[in-house]
């Protein structure tokens, strides 16, 4: 199956440019939500829930999955090569026609967490340190969960955890809720450093944009490099799906 712009160049480019901004504007939204779908995966095989807790995690779960089909017909939609495009990206139908099948979910999670091995230099911009900030936040917190129930914790849920991993990293550090096991805390220990360097990175991101907002040369320079960042980037893709076609 092909598109309709097949043997139209400037059609299949302007598609390949729409499709291009539409990758690029729902990568951050789908990493934070694939990185919310850790607590729900947990959920109900390591933690005993409640009826109404374990209702909320199945609509939670079946939420971002209806946003992850929704945004994979948007793209197949304006691909000019469906096939092709749909060969290329398997996983993402995979995690979508078998929502049946949680544990496929997970590759959302590996595919959207190591965009920043792929691409290095995006990941020392503020919105990509802010996504993997959330996604450390949220993957200690189950962890921690698991870790701290049923052994005379104050960490009693996923709530609680999740609420002392956010007093953590932001080092309000309450103290009204701690990990007790060994393991816990040697959690808390990656948790902590990993929030030095990642809200130390998301200060300098920010101080430097500030600064570049102040002249206005310097905010024309970095808007520059961007664009040629991504132009690269759509060139690159376009040289591999040509490649793989």
């Amino acid at each position: 199956m092909h598109g309709p712009d097949q043997d139209d160049p400037t059609g299949s480019a302007r598609r390949e440019v729409l499709l291009d901004r539409v990758e690029r504007a729902t990568e951050l939204p789908l990493m934070i939500l694939s990185f919310a779908l850790l607590p729900q995966l947990a959920a109900p095989l390591l933690w005993e829930l409640r009826p109404a807790s374990q209702a909320l995690a199945i609509a939670c779960s079946l939420a971002i999955w209806a946003v992850f089909a929704a945004e994979l017909l948007i793209r197949l939609t304006i691909a000019p090569r469906r096939g092709r495009y749909l060969r290329q990206h398997w996983l993402d139908a995979l995690g979508v026609l078998l929502p049946v099948a949680r544990p496929l979910r997970i590759l959302w999670i590996v595919r959207y967490g190591s965009r920043a091995y792929r691409r290095p230099v995006r990941f020392a911009h503020v919105d990509f340190l802010g996504a993997y900030a959330v996604g450390l936040v949220l993957l200690i917190a189950t962890i921690v969960t698991s870790l701290e129930r049923g052994h005379d914790s104050p960490v009693e849920s996923f709530p609680d955890a999740l609420w002392w991993s956010i007093a953590t990293v932001t080092t309000v550090g309450y103290g009204d809720i701690v990990p007790v096991t060994a393991a816990g805390r040697a959690f808390a220990y990656l948790l902590m450093l990993g929030a030095i360097g990642l809200f130390g990175a998301l200060t300098a991101n920010l101080a430097a944009m500030l600064s570049r907002r102040e002249d206005p040369s310097l905010a024309a320079l970095a808007s520059l490099q961007d664009e040629v960042r991504e132009l690269r980037a759509a060139l690159e893709r376009s040289r591999q799906r040509d490649d793989a076609g």
